[in-house]
């Protein structure tokens, strides 16, 4: 497996182990966040982009009649497809060639950090050129990222946490010449190791964030700290953007 490909090695039938934490609950508070700001309609078309096994498309749906998740992991999909309406369409691709047409959607969510998961800048452009390409002119574009200025002093974390039978240890530190957020994950069970892989994270900041969207016609209206919609400062857990397509 390519060093590039983490996120194939991740997102498979333990990652709902390692993330319990990212549970529903959560899920529904960040999509009633979503639902005030972007003042979603019913007959709205939504893309949940990197939509995981679709804690967040359980509140959107019925709420909004038009929903696709959209994501690289079959596990996950299948997992997403066990619990959620048939009328929801799963998609499985990659973020980078999204095969919808042009002008498909209305909104376009991208929650939990899925974004600069690719060695190469034009990459991670990509993600974003491919999101403008789907939304109709005047759509929107919900980005939920990592803050930056909190991530760059980060020099080494450590944490150990568990879930039933099974403990987690985590090691985050930011890689200053990759310019990465790298976190190193070992599952145990029984005191064996079962699984150990590297996420790794590109961290851009706020300025190159804005430059990328606004080369694709994405044009910044809202941007928050948290989803208690605090103003973004150097201490805010996230950066949460809300753009507008206006070609």
């Amino acid at each position: 497996m390519n060093n590039q490909d983490w996120y194939i090695d991740a997102f498979d039938e333990w990652y709902p182990i390692v993330y319990q934490h990212r549970d529903e609950k959560e899920a529904q508070e960040q999509v009633e966040f979503v639902f005030s700001e972007l003042n979603l309609q019913y007959n709205h078309k939504i893309l949940d982009l990197c939509c995981g096994y679709g804690r967040h498309i359980n509140f959107l749906f019925p709420k909004v009649s038009f929903v696709v998740g959209y994501d690289l992991s079959l596990y996950l999909l299948k997992k997403a497809r066990h619990f959620l309406s048939d009328k929801i369409s799963l998609v499985r691709g990659d973020v980078r060639y999204l095969p919808f047409n042009p002008e498909s959607f209305d909104v376009v969510l991208n929650f939990f950090t899925s974004f600069g998961y690719f060695d190469e800048d034009k990459e991670n452009i990509r993600q974003i050129e491919q999101v403008s390409f789907v939304l109709r002119n005047k759509g929107t574009f919900f980005f939920d990222y990592l803050n930056p200025l909190q991530v760059k002093k980060i020099t080494k974390i450590e944490t150990k946490k568990t879930y039933h039978s099974y403990i987690i240890k985590e090691n985050r530190f930011y890689d200053e010449i990759s310019r990465e957020l790298k976190k190193e994950v070992s599952i145990y069970l029984n005191n064996q190791l079962k699984k150990s892989y590297t996420e790794r994270v590109k961290i851009y900041s706020l300025d190159e964030i804005s430059r990328i969207f606004s080369s694709q016609n994405l044009h910044i209206q809202k941007i928050y700290g948290n989803y208690n919609k605090e103003s973004y400062t150097e201490e805010s857990p996230r950066l949460i953007i809300i753009g507008e397509k206006n070609e």
